[in-house]
């Protein structure tokens, strides 16, 4: 009886050997960012000063309306905004070859129909300085006011630091699913940098308008 035991204890420890010598490591770099991630990163986003982050929602959604989208979902307290728009995908290009396959070949060809146009905002606050360092520019000189000790025989002054702008990053992106003449589906991320900076020069003006409350 002891043999069998000893016998399945070696088994069992030799099956978590077995198990450990199969666990891969992730590979180096697997999560690092690349310059094109980077750059596309920078194209979807803006920081904003001085203003709310419900004025912010308030502003974007009446862009994306004024874009031709329909507002899908908007909420505050999550800083997010969805929307989205229907538009023909027809393509003339895509169609001649569908065309000339058929003709040649005898395959038919499926073509782009229809899309889905869908966008999808964050906004989240942007990494804050001190107010110190705000307010003196960085200096490294900049006075602590919590050390500033009054004169000999009189009472301190309450020290009144103005609150620095609220600052928030928006992020916006566009994607499309397009719906080919077969009922067939695919869907891919918009990446054109006009688009995004048409989105932003008119939420910059928006932005502005609101803050302002003209």
């Amino acid at each position: 009886m002891n043999r069998l035991f000893k016998r399945a204890s070696a088994l069992a420890f030799a099956g978590l050997i077995g198990l450990t010598g199969c666990v891969h490591k992730i590979p180096d770099g697997a999560f690092d960012v690349s310059p094109d991630m980077m750059a596309q990163r920078q194209i979807e986003s803006r920081k904003f000063s001085g203003i709310s982050e419900e004025e912010i929602l308030i502003a974007s959604s009446n862009v994306l309306q004024d874009m031709g989208f329909n507002l899908e979902n908007s909420e505050v307290k999550l800083g997010v905004l969805t929307a989205n728009k229907q538009r023909e995908a027809t393509n003339a290009g895509e169609i001649a070859g569908a065309i000339i396959m058929a003709a040649l070949f005898r395959v038919q060809m499926p073509t782009s129909k229809d899309q889905t146009i869908r966008v999808a905002l964050v906004i989240k606050p942007a990494p804050s300085e001190s107010m110190i360092g705000t307010l003196y520019s960085g200096a490294s000189n900049a006075p602590n006011p919590a050390a500033i000790k009054p004169a000999k025989g009189k009472k301190a002054a309450p020290v009144s630091v103005a609150a620095t702008p609220e600052s928030y990053i928006v992020r916006v992106t566009f994607q499309r699913i397009v719906r080919r003449t077969d009922n067939s589906t695919y869907a891919e991320t918009i990446k054109d940098p006009e688009l995004y900076q048409e989105f932003f020069d008119k939420l910059s003006k928006s932005v502005f308008i609101e803050a302002q409350k003209i």
